[in-house]
């Protein structure tokens, strides 16, 4: 299925990819798992990359940070706001207020955004097919089909996985995965 209902739809290429794949019959679930990890770790890492390796290398220098909260809030301060950025610093202010030394903060604080960023991805998903079915290019059973697939392949990622690669900045820990198949057997006659 080529570009199809998805056209026009305000999806980055892998969620449309992702979209696709889960109307395709013809994909297997390892292969649409591996899309929507794929589309899932790229998101967050789009615009991100340089303030996660600073939250990661954060207490490097073996010094004793009298301030964490205040020197994490820092590190914020010097890269663009995004959603995801603002997710994050929400959940490592939640931690660090806790009492969670600022290394678990942080840590943990990703692992909770990854999932959070799993749901959102998906929200968006289907919100394009909810308006590719309103504008008329997606028929009601691409629309269900679109769903129903969108859920359970999220459901089935390996959050592990995707959290690894998130945490070490790694855009390409799918693309293998994703990576069309090119060797086909074909019968000789």
């Amino acid at each position: 299925m080529s570009d199809g209902p998805f056209k026009n739809l305000k999806l980055d290429s892998r969620s449309r990819r992702f979209a696709e794949a889960v109307q395709n019959e013809a994909e297997d679930h390892d292969t649409r798992c591996a899309l929507g990890s794929h589309a899932v770790v790229n998101g967050i890492l789009s615009g991100n990359e340089d303030l996660i390796r600073a939250l990661n290398s954060y207490g490097d220098d073996g010094q004793l940070d009298l301030d964490p909260e205040g020197s994490i809030h820092g590190i914020f301060a010097k890269y663009d706001k995004s959603e995801f950025s603002d997710d994050l610093l929400r959940e490592v202010a939640i931690r660090l207020h806790d009492g969670e030394n600022s290394r678990d903060a942080i840590n943990r604080a990703l692992d909770a955004c990854v999932e959070t960023n799993i749901g959102k991805t998906l929200t968006r998903i289907q919100e394009a097919g909810y308006e590719a079915h309103r504008e008329g290019p997606m028929h009601k059973d691409q629309l269900d089909r679109l769903i129903e697939g969108s859920t359970k392949i999220m459901k089935s990622l390996d959050r592990a996985r995707i959290q690894y690669a998130v945490k070490n900045c790694d855009k390409n820990a799918f693309k293998h995965d994703v990576k069309k198949k090119t060797d086909l057997d074909v019968p000789i006659l």
